[in-house]
């Protein structure tokens, strides 16, 4: 019936064995699940952010991950679907920030040279109404001593512009509350451009579609080009994801791209690799983090 009703209105589907085994499959995880955030297993891995213009490693951006006792590391694809059917986004989200406001403040008090990091953290659209964020945000800075932007938030475009007026008004508070807010996925909607100047967005970071396809789709190459000159007339910064190799990250160089982040530059790190990863970017002050070949 699940298998028919997904497929949309009228259909039909026959039974096989594999859907049985996908719902035991489905059935075990969502139980996993329930203990996982209070078990610690649930955790943030930091993707560094550079500077493309200097190469000096400007911030991360924090990704959750799984750690399960028996499956090892699962990606969030994986378990975030269900994190939602069961209402735990929420959450998780909470946890999502706070590890990671005081992960960014332990680097910053321990790295004299790295005093200006940032870290973003991702807001599920379901979060952007949840009635406490405000006050969450507004505490953790005050606990770990944060300075207003170097927390920031992450919307996608869909998410803001299924009430863009509530989301106008929560984005405001955040803002005052001290958190720098970034517009993700940006070129994948098709939402009116007049929403740049009416929400109080700091950064727009370019879909890794448009930076994987511009070396060679004419198309995107114009879609980037128009994206950071956008940024640059509204005074945001920009950022680039999915940068894999230094091709990548020269095409974004010459068209004035501010930041970015992908492959090229490293992985979502574990805090302890992150903290290597930090080690020798600043190993003697302005070390520049090398983009892959």
């Amino acid at each position: 019936m699940e298998a028919a009703k997904s497929g949309g209105g009228g259909g039909a589907a026959a039974y096989g064995r594999t859907m049985e085994s996908d719902g035991l499959s489905r059935l075990a995880m969502e139980s996993d699940l329930k203990g996982a955030l209070g078990r610690g297993e649930l955790c943030p891995y930091y993707q560094p952010i550079v500077r493309l213009s200097t190469g000096a490693l400007s911030g991360f951006e924090a990704l959750v991950r799984w750690h399960h006792p028996r499956l090892g590391l699962i990606m969030p694809d994986q378990f975030l679907p269900h994190c939602e059917e069961m209402g735990l986004m929420n959450e998780l989200g909470a946890m999502m920030i706070r590890a990671a406001a005081i992960q960014l403040a332990t680097w910053r008090h321990d790295h004299p040279a790295a005093w200006d990091l940032t870290v973003a953290v991702n807001l599920s659209a379901g979060e952007l109404e949840r009635k406490d964020l405000v006050a969450d945000v507004q505490r953790i800075r005050a606990e770990t001593g944060l300075p207003p932007g170097a927390l920031k938030l992450e919307v996608t475009e869909g998410d803001v512009m299924r009430d863009p007026d509530q989301a106008a008004l929560i984005l405001d508070d955040l803002r005052r509350a001290g958190a720098a807010i970034a517009l993700d996925d940006f070129g994948t909607g098709f939402s009116s451009l007049s929403y740049l100047t009416r929400l109080p967005f700091d950064t727009l970071k370019i879909d890794r579609y448009f930076v994987r396809t511009m070396a060679t789709n004419e198309g995107s190459a114009k879609i980037v080009s128009s994206i950071v000159k956008l940024g640059q007339d509204l005074s945001l910064e920009v950022v680039a994801e999915g940068i894999e190799n230094a091709q990548m990250a020269q095409l974004l160089l010459s068209v004035g791209c501010d930041y970015g982040q992908g492959f090229g530059y490293g992985p979502a790190l574990s805090p302890q690799e992150a903290e290597v990863y930090l080690n020798e970017s600043y190993l003697d002050g302005t070390a520049p983090v090398k983009v892959r070949a």
